[in-house]
């Protein structure tokens, strides 16, 4: 059954289909209710360095999939100051990089230049992300259905005429459905004939798969893959965990993930990037999301690849047990490491004389915020790179409801949080707007006042 809604973009490629594909097809009678939208959220310090780390593993002229969420526009937004704005770039780098692991591996497989050839963008979907990227320049790389054109744009050997039918035939990404914002959709209804003729949308099987006979076009035209995914938690022997808890509960679909992860191991050129934060808020608690090992595996051990964290790139593939649990430690948040060694050891797994680098004690939050700090402004990292739905004040509130949360996660942590709360002495005119927002700028009654007072605590704690 086919449903044809007046606000739906329409893109082609080989997903056309003509109507008789269909048993039915209804027409969505005006008005019609609002495309589905996913909102978009803000990005934050640990976000923005797992994003950094993460772009210098891609290589000019290679092949982009990315998934969804704050980590996705995070690297999204890395790889486009990467290429519009390079020196920033650098040196939002080298602010991060005191003693953190990537070296060797970032270059052999990445780089840090603009993109003078251009990325070709894989994946399941079109995000934000991905239209983020096309604007910037990015992702400009086309492909063709035609081995032996790829074959002579893998050697460098294309002549004018080639590269002339690739960038009027060929598809700079292809995609099997796409989901995103208001203005993401608005985007997509107005691209230029040209520009829409480049994105290919085709079945999840040929973007999921190396299966079908057109395995060696495929690989041609992804060349230097990599595939960027997130995870919930992960072992240090590298098995992740992505979709669901050890008791059982579904948090997400495995999506993707495990294909693009295994087709990684089938490309000689190709990466499987897993990012996941190194540590979670639970119940007022902090706790580490690298453990060393978990009830629940979503990708097995055995597949094990590159990770990265708000500290670091994580080089696993091929690694002895050891070597991973070190490069694994390399990346988690000071405060858990000991527990980990401690752990690994008692398995026999690491050396009971192995002492950490010094540089390893600097994997801490304040730390990080600290070197990011220059940088997180709207021109190099914003809060919200792929655009906002919210106004400026309700930017603010996002901000100062999320600080108050964490504070007040327990009953400790409200009582102290309402003490600061009724000694603080707002500023009223600066916050306002904001208090006017949330209804609590004229608060009635006890309970309306601590509210009004918790706010005003907030915005002025959370103020850039």
């Amino acid at each position: 059954m086919g449903i044809i809604h007046p606000d739906l973009p329409w893109l082609g490629g080989e997903a056309a289909v003509p109507r008789k594909f269909f048993d039915r097809v209804e027409s969505v009678e005006a008005p019609a209710p609002r495309l589905f939208a996913m909102p978009r959220k803000p990005v934050g310090d640990t976000d923005y360095a797992i994003g950094l780390h993460a772009s210098r593993l891609v290589r000019d002229g290679g092949t982009l999939q990315i998934g969804i969420g704050a980590l996705s526009d995070g690297l999204c937004r890395a790889l486009a100051l990467r290429h519009e704005d390079n020196r920033a770039y650098l040196q939002a780098l080298a602010a991060i990089d005191a003693g953190v692991p990537c070296g060797e591996i970032c270059k052999r497989w990445g780089g840090t230049g603009p993109f003078e050839q251009g990325l070709f963008g894989a994946s399941e979907m079109i995000t934000d992300g991905f239209q983020h990227l096309v604007q910037a320049g990015v992702i400009t790389r086309p492909v063709f259905d035609d081995v032996a054109l790829m074959e002579r744009d893998a050697a460098g050997t294309t002549s004018v005429g080639d590269k002339e039918h690739l960038r009027r035939e060929g598809n700079i990404l292809q995609a099997a459905f796409f989901l995103g914002s208001v203005d993401f959709y608005c985007w997509l209804r107005e691209l230029p004939d040209a520009l829409r003729n480049s994105i290919g949308m085709t079945r999840v099987s040929r973007i999921n798969e190396f299966y079908g006979g057109s395995e060696t076009l495929e690989k041609l035209q992804r060349r230097d893959a990599r595939f960027f995914n997130t995870a919930m938690m992960m072992t240090t022997l590298g098995a992740a965990t992505s979709d669901a808890l050890d008791d059982g509960t579904v948090v997400s679909g495995v999506g993707g993930q495990y294909n693009f992860v295994a087709m990684a191991h089938a490309l000689d050129d190709g990466r499987s990037v897993l990012m996941l934060r190194s540590t979670r808020d639970s119940g007022g608690r902090v706790r580490s999301n690298i453990l060393w090992d978990y009830g629940h595996t979503t990708i097995p051990r055995h597949l094990r690849d590159i990770v990265v964290t708000e500290y670091g790139v994580a080089d696993l593939r091929g690694r002895s047990d050891e070597d991973c649990i070190k490069a694994m430690l390399a990346i988690t948040d000071a405060r858990f490491q000991d527990e980990l060694m401690a752990k690994a050891m008692t398995a026999g797994k690491l050396s009971t004389d192995f002492h950490p680098p010094d540089a390893w004690s600097q994997n801490r939050p304040e730390t990080l915020a600290r070197r990011l700090a220059p940088f997180r402004n709207p021109q190099q990292l914003p809060d919200y790179p792929m655009g906002s739905d919210f106004t400026e004040v309700e930017q603010r509130l996002v901000r100062a409801l999320g600080w108050l949360k964490k504070r007040t996660a327990t009953t400790t942590g409200m009582l102290g949080t309402v003490i600061a709360a009724l000694r603080s002495r707002p500023d009223a005119d600066a916050d306002t707007e904001a208090l006017e927002r949330m209804d609590l700028a004229t608060p009635s009654g006890t309970r309306e006042r601590i509210s009004a007072r918790l706010l005003a605590l907030a915005l002025q704690e959370t103020q850039r």
